[in-house]
């Protein structure tokens, strides 16, 4: 136990253990990672009896400890009292915490802190951790059941952020490193009868947080769920469950691998395979335990180099098998005996497995001998409200929210996730590249390096695979993430090709600078791998490269064949806030490039934290929000749906773009149908088809047709509609033919639109004139009525600028001061622009108004000139514009006007791409139609308050109050129109939701030219083709009454 001073004294941070005294520094160095923890093992459950191991609802061998706690919150290891993990000492006047749970979402005074790279102190090198270091003292009281006597009590830590140290009833037990997987330790030398005391103290920062640097919150506590569980002294301590698949023959080979604890020698095992409804598949198969050959001395030596140990395993090869995929996840149960020598059952265990085959062949990623493409997604553990603790049902809510936009593969970024997760990916149909809890960015080469740490470095992948390798859904190890290439991880993907060759093994770090982000040389992208880059890398792994390297490298291994491993890029279209411009480009980079076996987005969900301002109004917390210094501000606010699952835009994009369905007009009524399923076919789909002309619906029906996977059919879509004048498009959608664990009938998979005619804007006219005025002044337009009503306040000004994306550089914290464009559009001043009025004429003649004005767009050190032609007739306005951008604004956010109109005109219907918003190089999932919407629901709360709403491509669009009185706006050919109710200014000065406040009129904007959005926060910006330059923009608008 602790040693300490006088009894009410401080803890001298010194431990009695096996009868000497180790000082707690000890405990915080890297050599020393685990103190009498248990081996890592599969989440086995043991069970009495095949009937309750089969049902998996309770094992009276299991009970859990989560819930409250006491707790008491020190300043570090040493400020512990005296004797607080006695059960003599109270802890009456301790606060309780839930478990599981992070202490720094519990208002507990320590809060989260969030860095990508820089540790979160200052002046301090690895391995050491700051002398003030929260740490978090629990406790809580059980008591033993009676017919848990004569068996082993474990506590199982599910997680605990950065170590635990575990003492029973005062007697120290043991210490875990490893934040991010369990950590078992055996209590029961320390049991008493009646109550007994479990205390863990857990301590925020350590040298293991060296390695867990991993660009998310630190946060602190058992954050994962804690339970005791009673295991027999003679037991089965590992199951490993192998699953293959042999394609060609429709076989799986079944085997099963047990080790046994306390075994002697007379035990077996017997087991067989049964389907998830208990019909038994084959034989029932026994093997017994190992001989250790105690008989004469020559058996003795014998079985001194061949005795495996305590081991009974078992193989056999099973016919009609159905394979596990992600699109078709298939699962069996293998069910497990533990016998004694007299045929007794001792324990049960149910073990879920999926048949297949995971190969990595002549660049392509097969999965039961077919070629997959991979559409993921990186996912951290993350909740807006606890921080690191996500239940079961919340983690079902995320997958089953990927499933319906077309994702087909997590990363678990940059640690392994939650047992259940795999659970669920198992069911539901996900594969997994499962990471290792390791990454040192920000001692990137030297702690790789470091032998200190390569114990830790190994361990962790050791016991990553050890406790996952028997799920179906995991198809690559991955050695962690920006921890750089050192012979640590040779040896720990070597360890891995022994253990587990059956999955590949992933590195980014052994060749992500050869291959990642824009800056790359084609002389090191397009090479051999070294044998250093091919042992630790079966996939060629990068990090946000550009389309045009991609492409590159793909065209050069077909070529080539210097390299036979496919490309599988690890993180790529950086979700930063209004982001993933050019998406669709890549994804077609994955579907048309045989050597690109796909890619995981970065990432999944804003890490953004549920809390209220001083005023009481709420925002997403990010760095800085908290005092947390240093920070990355709102860098990790970089997921495709935000912290409370709301989906982004962009994941319309996505889910288009991975669609696994695509429909190719031919001519005339002829469709092609592609399906795009490796596996799947379309026994569960059906093709829904609809005509609109000018975005009304004029017709609709459904067809059923046969389709294999990967083949493509001709399809004769009858619908009867000619063509008249107006915009013809016919609409095919694929959608579910009946309910599935993770989609409705009638979910929209796919879904393609083919316009049948010319573009004709039919633009909407009222069904009586109404005279329309544009008054001047000297600045200006001053006003436009319409029947003397002002539709229009203010100026309608020439307009440059736009509120800031992420991708166009950030406002706050140290990148705001280095990256991106935003930082030239604020030295040019277009944020501030004035304009200047040269002249305005005006004159009238048989019923036309022309007025015509000449201003100069002012900056800081140059100017636009805008021109502006305004024709009045007949109840409409129309505007002739050109702005020539002077050459020193090489790259701007817009080119168009901007104006005011009532905040009463309110009701939004456009006749353009949709229902969501689109920009020049995010717009490939939209649907052209006639569009309805209020002003307000045009907002996307986008964590940071930037850019939204934007259409483009629209037709024109009207702004109309609850009795449809109002204008419409439309281009002279498609532009791009955009109507908000938070203005340019307010979306620019906010950093977070709560500051944003209501304004008094909407603001509209038609644009001839917007900039794409890119990836630029972390990766390529814009595609040249979508960076709006200098030169002449010319382009025509009109404003006329609604009705």
């Amino acid at each position: 136990m602790w040693q300490t001073e006088p009894e009410d004294g401080p803890i001298q941070s010194r431990l009695s253990h096996d009868g000497g005294v180790i000082d707690v520094v000890d405990l915080l160095q890297p050599e020393l990672t685990e103190v009498n923890r248990l081996p890592a093992r599969p989440p086995l459950t043991p069970y009495p009896d095949v009937e309750s191991a089969r049902d998996g609802v309770g094992t009276p061998w299991r009970r859990s400890l989560d819930g409250a706690w006491r707790f008491r919150l020190v300043t570090s290891p040493s400020a512990a009292p005296a004797r607080w993990m006695h059960p003599t000492t109270s802890d009456e006047r301790w606060r309780t915490i839930d478990v599981p749970g992070c202490w720094t979402r519990q208002d507990t005074g320590d809060l989260p802190h969030y860095t990508n790279i820089v540790m979160p102190w200052p002046d301090t090198e690895a391995p050491y951790s700051p002398l003030e270091n929260p740490t978090g003292l629990h406790r809580t009281s059980f008591s033993v059941p009676r017919a848990w006597r004569n068996r082993d009590v474990i506590v199982h830590l599910g997680g605990a952020e950065s170590v635990a140290v575990v003492w029973c009833n005062g007697t120290f037990v043991g210490m875990g490193k490893d934040s991010r997987l369990p950590s078992e330790f055996d209590l029961t030398p320390h049991l008493v009868s009646g109550t007994n005391l479990l205390a863990i103290m857990v301590i925020r920062y350590s040298d293991a947080t060296w390695i867990e640097d991993q660009d998310h919150w630190w946060h602190a506590g058992l954050h994962r769920s804690v339970h005791l569980e009673a295991r027999g002294r003679i037991r089965v301590d590992d199951i490993h469950v192998g699953a293959d698949f042999d394609a060609v023959t429709g076989t799986g080979r079944l085997s099963v691998w047990a080790h046994l604890h306390g075994s002697t020698g007379s035990e077996s095992i017997r087991t067989w395979l049964e389907t998830p409804a208990g019909t038994q598949v084959g034989t029932v198969l026994d093997a017994e335990v190992a001989d250790r050959g105690r008989g004469s001395q020559f058996e003795e030596v014998l079985t001194a180099v061949t005795h495996p140990g305590p081991v009974a395993s078992v193989s056999v090869d099973l016919v009609k098998i159905r394979p596990w995929t992600a699109e078709t996840p298939n699962r069996y149960r293998v069910v497990t005996e533990l016998l004694d020598g007299t045929g007794s059952v001792i324990e049960a265990h149910a073990t879920m497995t999926g048949f297949r085959r995971v190969e990595v062949v002549d660049r392509r990623l097969r999965i039961n001998g077919t070629d997959v493409k991979i559409i993921g997604v990186n996912r951290h553990d993350h909740h807006p409200v606890t921080g690191k603790t996500v239940s079961v049902d919340e983690m079902r809510e995320e997958l089953v929210l990927m499933k319906q936009h077309n994702l087909n593969s997590i990363r678990t970024a940059h640690y392994p996730n939650d047992h259940r997760l795999l659970e669920l990916c198992d069911e539901l149909g996900l594969y997994v590249i499962d990471e290792a809890n390791i990454e040192c960015h920000g001692r990137e080469i030297s702690l790789a390096h470091d032998p200190r740490y390569e114990r830790a470095i190994l361990e962790r992948t050791q016991r990553l695979v050890r406790r996952d390798r028997n799920f179906a859904c995991v198809i690559g190890w991955s050695l962690g993430n920006e921890s750089g290439h050192a012979p640590v991880h040779s040896s720990a993907a070597a360890w891995i090709k022994h253990v587990d060759p059956t999955r590949f093994v992933h590195h980014e770090g052994a060749e992500r600078w050869r291959l990642s982000y824009s800056g790359v040389a084609h002389h090191d992208l397009l090479r051999a791998p070294t044998a250093s880059e091919r042992l630790s890398n079966d996939v060629v792994t990068t990090m946000y490269p550009s389309i045009r390297h991609v492409a590159l490298w793909a065209e050069w291994a077909e070529k080539t064949g210097l390299d036979d491993r496919p490309m599988l890029i690890c993180e790529f279209s950086h979700a930063m806030g209004n982001s993933n411009g050019s998406l669709d480009e890549y994804l077609d980079l994955f579907w048309n490039q045989p050597a690109v076996a796909g890619g995981y987005l970065w990432d999944w969900r804003d890490q953004g934290l549920a809390e209220t301002d001083h005023n009481g109004r709420f925002f997403w917390a990010y760095g800085g929000h908290f005092g947390d210094e240093p920070n990355d501000a709102n860098f990790c606010i970089n997921g495709l749906v935000g912290p409370d699952l709301v989906p982004h835009p962009a994941m319309r994009e996505l889910a288009w773009g991975a669609r696994p369905v695509t429909v190719e007009h031919l001519s005339g009524k002829r469709v092609r149908v592609t399906n795009r399923y490796a596996f799947a076919d379309f026994s569960g789909l059906q093709l829904r088809w609809s005509v609109e002309v000018d975005g009304k619906r004029v017709e609709r029906g459904t067809l059923d047709i046969d389709l294999a996977a990967g083949t493509s059919t001709t399809v004769t879509i009858p619908f009867t509609t000619k063509r008249p004048d107006g915009e013809v498009h016919l609409l095919v959608e694929t959608v579910a033919r009946r309910a599935t664990l993770w989609c409705a009938k009638g979910h929209v998979v796919a879904w393609d639109q083919i316009a049948l005619n010319d573009i004709v804007t039919a633009v909407p006219r009222p069904k009586r004139r109404r005279a329309i005025e544009v008054e001047t002044s000297d600045t200006g337009i001053a006003a436009i009525t319409i029947g003397g009503e002002t539709v229009v306040s203010g100026d309608i000004s020439g307009w440059l600028w736009r509120a800031p994306t992420d991708n166009d550089g950030v406002s706050q914290g140290w990148m705001s001061k280095v990256t991106g464009v935003r930082i030239d559009w604020l030295r040019w001043g277009l944020d501030r622009l004035t304009s200047e009025v040269d002249s305005i004429t005006r004159r009238a003649r048989d019923g036309l108004e022309m007025i015509s004005l000449n201003r100069r767009l002012v900056g800081t050190s140059a100017e636009a000139t805008h021109r502006t032609k305004i024709t009045v007739v007949d109840g409409v306005a129309t505007f002739a514009e050109q702005i020539v951008v002077p050459a020193e604004w090489h790259d701007l956010g817009r080119v168009g006007v901007r104006f005011e109109v009532p905040g009463d005109l309110d009701q939004l219907t456009w006749f353009g791409p949709g229902p969501h918003e689109t920009y020049p190089d995010r717009k490939a999932s939209a649907i052209v139609s006639r569009w309805s919407s209020t002003v307000d629901e045009q907002f996307h709360p986008y964590v940071v308050p930037q850019e939204h709403g934007a259409h483009t491509g629209a037709r024109w669009m009207s702004l109309t109050d609850k009795r449809g009185n109002g204008i419409v706006v439309a281009g002279q050919w498609p532009m791009i129109l955009t109507a908000r109710a938070d203005h340019d200014a307010a979306l620019t000065a906010a950093t977070t939701l709560a500051e944003l406040d209501p304004e008094p009129t909407v603001e509209v904007h038609v644009d001839a030219a917007v900039r794409g959005l890119g990836t630029a926060a972390c990766g390529p910006d814009v595609l040249d083709r979508f960076v709006v330059g200098p030169g002449r923009h010319r382009f025509s608008w009109t404003i006329g009454a609604a009705r």
